[in-house]
Protein backbone atom coordinates (compact mmCIF):
# COMPACT_ATOMS: atom_id res chain seq x y z
CA UNK A 1 0.00 0.00 0.00
CA UNK A 2 2.81 2.99 1.00
CA UNK A 3 4.56 1.96 -2.60
CA UNK A 4 1.03 2.87 -4.21
CA UNK A 5 0.23 5.99 -2.28
CA UNK A 6 4.25 6.65 -2.93
CA UNK A 7 4.06 6.84 -6.86
CA UNK A 8 0.66 8.08 -6.72
CA UNK A 9 2.29 11.36 -5.24
CA UNK A 10 5.71 11.37 -7.61
CA UNK A 11 2.95 10.84 -10.58
CA UNK A 12 1.13 13.85 -9.58
CA UNK A 13 4.78 15.96 -8.68
CA UNK A 14 6.16 14.69 -12.10
CA UNK A 15 2.27 16.28 -13.96
CA UNK A 16 2.77 19.83 -11.68
CA UNK A 17 6.58 20.06 -12.77
CA UNK A 18 5.64 19.20 -16.57
CA UNK A 19 2.35 21.21 -16.51
CA UNK A 20 4.41 24.37 -15.26
CA UNK A 21 7.05 23.81 -17.71
CA UNK A 22 4.19 23.65 -20.46
CA UNK A 23 2.92 27.41 -19.35
CA UNK A 24 6.68 28.35 -19.29
CA UNK A 25 7.02 27.19 -22.55
CA UNK A 26 4.00 29.08 -23.83
CA UNK A 27 4.84 32.18 -22.36
CA UNK A 28 8.25 31.76 -23.79
CA UNK A 29 6.55 31.57 -27.43
CA UNK A 30 5.10 35.00 -27.10
CA UNK A 31 8.16 36.58 -25.83
CA UNK A 32 9.48 34.97 -28.54
CA UNK A 33 7.36 36.43 -31.29
CA UNK A 34 7.57 39.45 -30.22
CA UNK A 35 10.99 40.12 -29.98
CA UNK A 36 10.59 38.20 -33.73
CA UNK A 37 8.24 40.69 -34.24
CA UNK A 38 10.29 43.75 -33.37
CA UNK A 39 13.08 42.62 -35.12
CA UNK A 40 11.29 42.36 -38.64
CA UNK A 41 10.01 46.00 -37.59
CA UNK A 42 13.39 47.54 -37.08
CA UNK A 43 15.28 49.85 -39.42
CA UNK A 44 17.98 47.59 -38.57
CA UNK A 45 16.66 43.75 -39.08
CA UNK A 46 19.34 43.23 -41.82
CA UNK A 47 22.32 43.76 -39.35
CA UNK A 48 20.71 41.75 -36.82
CA UNK A 49 20.27 39.47 -38.89
CA UNK A 50 24.17 39.62 -39.82
CA UNK A 51 24.91 39.56 -36.19
CA UNK A 52 22.40 37.47 -34.43
CA UNK A 53 20.66 35.54 -37.49
CA UNK A 54 21.14 31.96 -36.12
CA UNK A 55 19.93 32.99 -32.63
CA UNK A 56 16.62 34.42 -34.90
CA UNK A 57 15.91 31.56 -36.17
CA UNK A 58 17.25 28.72 -34.12
CA UNK A 59 15.26 30.14 -30.87
CA UNK A 60 11.79 29.52 -32.30
CA UNK A 61 12.96 25.98 -33.34
CA UNK A 62 14.22 24.80 -30.02
CA UNK A 63 11.08 25.91 -28.47
CA UNK A 64 8.68 23.73 -30.74
CA UNK A 65 11.38 20.95 -30.17
CA UNK A 66 10.45 21.90 -26.03
CA UNK A 67 6.52 21.93 -26.71
CA UNK A 68 6.81 18.66 -28.48
CA UNK A 69 8.48 17.32 -25.55
CA UNK A 70 6.58 18.45 -22.90
CA UNK A 71 3.37 17.63 -24.43
CA UNK A 72 4.54 13.67 -25.60
CA UNK A 73 5.23 13.80 -21.61
CA UNK A 74 1.98 15.60 -20.65
CA UNK A 75 0.12 12.74 -23.08
CA UNK A 76 2.10 10.35 -20.69
CA UNK A 77 1.39 10.96 -18.15
CA UNK A 78 -2.70 11.82 -19.02
CA UNK A 79 -2.74 8.27 -20.27
CA UNK A 80 -1.12 7.46 -16.85
CA UNK A 81 -3.10 9.38 -15.02
CA UNK A 82 -6.37 7.94 -16.57
CA UNK A 83 -5.82 4.63 -15.41
CA UNK A 84 -5.14 5.59 -11.92
CA UNK A 85 -7.80 7.78 -12.03
CA UNK A 86 -10.74 5.56 -13.21
CA UNK A 87 -9.45 2.67 -10.73
CA UNK A 88 -10.21 5.42 -7.95
CA UNK A 89 -12.83 7.41 -8.92
CA UNK A 90 -16.79 6.06 -8.20
CA UNK A 91 -19.03 6.08 -11.64
CA UNK A 92 -20.25 8.71 -10.66
CA UNK A 93 -17.51 10.60 -11.07
CA UNK A 94 -16.46 9.06 -13.81
CA UNK A 95 -19.80 9.81 -15.68
CA UNK A 96 -20.25 13.50 -15.00
CA UNK A 97 -16.60 13.77 -16.46
CA UNK A 98 -17.42 11.95 -19.51
CA UNK A 99 -20.83 14.07 -19.74
CA UNK A 100 -18.41 17.25 -19.53
CA UNK A 101 -15.86 16.42 -21.70
CA UNK A 102 -18.01 14.73 -24.65
CA UNK A 103 -20.06 17.60 -25.73
CA UNK A 104 -16.58 19.72 -26.01
CA UNK A 105 -14.88 17.12 -28.14
CA UNK A 106 -17.07 16.19 -30.43
CA UNK A 107 -19.38 14.09 -28.59
CA UNK A 108 -19.56 9.93 -28.06
CA UNK A 109 -17.17 8.39 -25.81
CA UNK A 110 -13.74 8.89 -25.28
CA UNK A 111 -13.32 5.86 -28.57
CA UNK A 112 -14.62 7.81 -31.00
CA UNK A 113 -11.92 10.88 -30.66
CA UNK A 114 -9.35 11.94 -33.07
CA UNK A 115 -5.71 11.36 -31.58
CA UNK A 116 -6.29 15.43 -32.24
CA UNK A 117 -9.60 16.00 -29.53
CA UNK A 118 -7.72 12.76 -27.38
CA UNK A 119 -4.31 14.99 -27.05
CA UNK A 120 -6.48 17.97 -26.23
CA UNK A 121 -8.73 16.34 -24.07
CA UNK A 122 -5.38 14.93 -22.00
CA UNK A 123 -4.05 18.54 -21.88
CA UNK A 124 -7.40 18.83 -20.10
CA UNK A 125 -7.12 15.99 -17.46
CA UNK A 126 -3.45 17.56 -16.55
CA UNK A 127 -4.39 20.70 -16.34
CA UNK A 128 -7.09 19.79 -14.12
CA UNK A 129 -5.15 17.38 -12.11
CA UNK A 130 -2.22 19.84 -11.65
CA UNK A 131 -5.08 22.75 -10.68
CA UNK A 132 -6.53 19.86 -7.86
CA UNK A 133 -2.80 19.35 -6.79
CA UNK A 134 -2.45 22.93 -5.89
CA UNK A 135 -5.91 22.91 -4.26
CA UNK A 136 -4.85 20.18 -2.27
CA UNK A 137 -1.29 21.99 -1.38
CA UNK A 138 -3.44 25.02 0.02
CA UNK A 139 -5.15 23.10 2.28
Amino acid sequence: MPKTASSQVAWALITEGVVSARIEAHRLKHLINRALKLVEESDHAEHLHQIAGDLIQAAPQRLEMLEMDLDRSSLALAKMGETFLEARLPLSDKNQVEEAVAPAFGGGGAHRYSSRDRLAMDRLVVRFLSAQLAQLRRT
